[in-house]
């Protein structure tokens, strides 16, 4: 019996200790967020409205329940320590009426309905605007997840002390084989629970093109294609390193490579990046020490082979792997196969040939290309061996080509301009960036038309194999990432 008070007893202090003591410890922080657009949060609906309230109520009648729970289970407990006769079990000796699972159900029900109430709150709740969550992010730390503290928690909890309560209360004294399958049990709970969540990787839409997509200037976003929705800020890589420059897909799906700049633009870091099945993403690894100026392409071949090219402040280029650098120009390169880098910027329009270095030897030298190959236009080297290229300035037409041979027209816009595209992982689909605010420099007679109303930016999703075009829902700036 003195087990059983001491368990009832340390679960309505430890009820007390969360409700009035832990608030006294909590740091009030200012949060000011400023934002040209406008913070539209969505109104939550009753239904959430009113399970966070119960929740709220509960958590404050949360002691005064354990309390009486433990006052009917304490005095249900008789002295003799057995059932009366008649009571309908075969074998009672050694137990007593604390056996009865009420007043423990009723303890654990009035410990965890709070929590399990709040939780079902937050999941119900409209998300706040990303804008909101970003300026969170800067001025608010990140918990950590420290799994110690975790544990602790979950021992020195009131449910726990219930459970334990009830326990001592039926005069049961756990085997060791008992313990042991007991914690199998929550091992393989876990075990079920999170594995599949960790295993399963991005998801994917009908058409085989992954879920979400990288998209955004700066602190870029988790973007779902299908929905519009953003999902969430890609992370943080230190407290100094948070601007995000270039990202590209790594071979393995869910991973990525980003270049992220330190605050004054003048130098980066390499660091690869992992996305869970909900579009959450994570700095996995610091792929290279500090690299000075500022970078201008980055590429990772089908085996996953890393390049990038920068610019010092003295005006130096350099293209380089992860191995060794050479000093030519890397801006916007591309993998052409597993030892050839393609360098659009270091072509010769004029004789139609664009430069590639051999990752293997250094040697560099021109190929053929298209006539009407540019110098400032993407180029997007397909699984196939042909080649999506963008052209014009501003530019507005996509091609496919197979060597030299125009394949055909992809898409062409009449106003706006192409600011960026990626490929999907297969290479049948692009998802293309149209700013549709003609800046000052296309407004000429010789550039073409004025903005074109509306949407001031649309991503769209290109079938390249029917020529399908579908825009994505929602409001967007033009950049994309990767996809």
């Amino acid at each position: 019996m003195r087990a059983t008070k001491f368990f009832w007893s340390a679960a309505v202090a430890l009820s007390l200790w969360e409700l009035l003591v832990e608030p006294l410890f909590a740091k009030v922080v200012l949060i000011t967020c400023t934002s040209s657009a406008p913070f539209d949060f969505l109104r939550p609906s009753l239904w959430v409205l009113f399970v966070r309230s119960l929740g709220e109520w509960l958590a404050w009648l949360q002691p005064v329940l354990l309390a009486l729970a433990a006052v009917w289970a304490i005095r249900s407990l008789p002295r003799t320590g057995t059932f009366p006769a008649g009571a309908g079990f075969a074998d009672t000796a050694g137990l007593g009426r604390g056996a009865s699972p009420l007043p423990v159900t009723l303890g654990l029900a009035a410990a965890l309905l709070p929590f399990t109430l709040d939780e079902i709150g937050e999941l119900l709740t409209p998300p706040p605007p990303l804008v909101w969550q970003e300026c969170l992010a800067e001025q608010v730390p990140t918990p950590s997840f420290a799994v110690p503290r975790l544990i602790l928690d979950c021992l020195f909890s009131p449910a726990t002390m219930v459970l334990l309560a009830g326990i001592a209360g039926a005069g049961v004294r756990p085997r060791p084989a008992d313990v042991r399958n007991a914690v199998l049990a929550a091992a393989v709970v876990v075990a079920a629970v999170v594995l599949p969540k960790v295993l399963a990787g991005p998801p994917y839409n009908d058409d085989g093109t992954p879920r979400y997509a990288v998209a955004g200037l700066g602190r870029p976003y988790v973007l779902d294609v299908e929905s519009g929705e953003a999902v969430d800020l890609l992370p943080r890589a230190t407290r100094t390193y948070d601007t995000y420059e270039l990202v590209v897909r790594d071979v393995k799906p869910g991973h990525y490579v980003a270049a992220i700049v330190s605050p004054s633009g003048r130098s980066f870091r390499l660091y690869r990046l992992s996305m869970d099945a909900d579009g959450q993403v994570t700095v996995k690894e610091r792929l290279t020490p500090t690299l000075k100026g500022t970078v201008n392409g980055l590429a990772v071949s089908p085996e996953g082979r890393i390049a990038y090219g920068r610019t010092t402040d003295d005006g130096a280029d350099f293209t380089g792997t992860l191995e060794r650098e050479w000093p030519v120009s890397g801006v916007r390169l591309q993998w052409l196969d597993a030892r050839t880098l393609l360098l659009p910027s270091v072509s010769n329009a004029a004789a139609s040939t664009v430069a590639t270095i051999d990752v293997e030897t250094g040697a560099i030298r021109q190929i053929p290309a298209p006539a009407e190959h540019e110098l400032y236009g993407a180029i997007l080297p397909l699984p196939d061996g042909r080649q999506l290229r963008a052209l014009g300035w501003p530019t507005r037409t996509l091609v496919l080509h197979e060597g030299t041979r125009l394949v055909k027209k992809v898409l062409s816009v009449d106003c706006g301009h192409i600011e960026s595209l990626t490929l999907a992982p297969t290479g049948r689909h692009v998802l293309v960036g149209l700013d549709r605010e003609a800046g000052e420099w296309e407004r000429s007679p010789l550039a073409g038309l004025p903005p074109c109303g509306g949407a001031r930016a649309q991503l769209l999703r290109v079938d390249l194999a029917t020529g399908a075009t579908q825009v994505v829902p929602g409001e967007h700036g033009p950049w994309i990432h990767a996809w």
